[in-house]
């Protein structure tokens, strides 16, 4: 299975004109088979589109003078599409198509196989949503790309990093067992000490 992303970096005429496409976990892809795939198309990488209708979603596939496109619908997530799709043996480039945000190539396709997809770059995703998260359970797959900030970040994934452990105090008989070792030592050193001053 492949988790498969992108960042998409051309500029655009639309405000904060990129976005990132991720793919859901996709299996090996076979020859003239219907598969359908899972993709958000996330505003900055990290956010669903702020600015009102995203427009037409989906995946296009071109081999040589061959193109194909195939148009996603809404699920039941902020932001979250499927495409069904099928496509005959050979290698193909795939673009994600992105509503108001330009098209821009994913990687490649071979089939039968899977998607190679060219990672994002994690520099250019930034957070800049109105602060909420607004995804439950089903979410995209950005915890592992950036770390949200704890305003943007669903109750479970609020800990990203696991927190020490407080230190607990140390048991009353350990403070005891140190104190009466300094004592000891304390009262022996005093007694060396007397003869000494004696003399």
């Amino acid at each position: 299975m492949v988790c498969a992303f992108l960042l998409i970096s051309t500029p655009s005429a639309h405000a904060g004109g990129w976005a990132v496409t991720y793919l859901d976990p996709v299996p090996s892809i076979q020859p003239s088979v219907a598969h359908t795939v899972g993709y958000w198309v996330l505003q900055h990488g990290t956010h669903p589109f702020v600015g009102g209708d995203l427009g037409r979603t989906g995946l296009r596939f071109k081999s040589g003078a061959d193109e194909r496109l195939f148009v996603g619908v809404p699920l039941g997530q902020p932001a979250h599409y499927a495409v069904t799709f099928t496509l005959p043996a050979g290698s193909y480039e795939v673009f994600g198509t992105q509503g108001v945000f330009p098209d821009h190539q994913l990687g490649t396709l071979t089939v039968p196989g899977t998607f190679l997809i060219k990672p994002p770059d994690k520099d250019k995703v930034a957070f800049g949503s109105d602060g909420t998260w607004p995804w439950e359970e089903i979410a995209p797959p950005i915890k592992n790309l950036v770390t949200a900030p704890s305003s943007l970040a669903p109750a479970p994934a609020a800990a990203v990093v696991p927190e020490e452990p407080a230190s607990e105090p140390a048991p009353v008989w350990l403070v005891g067992l140190v104190v009466a070792g300094a004592a000891g030592l304390f009262l022996a050193l005093r007694k060396r000490l007397r003869p000494a001053a004696r003399r």
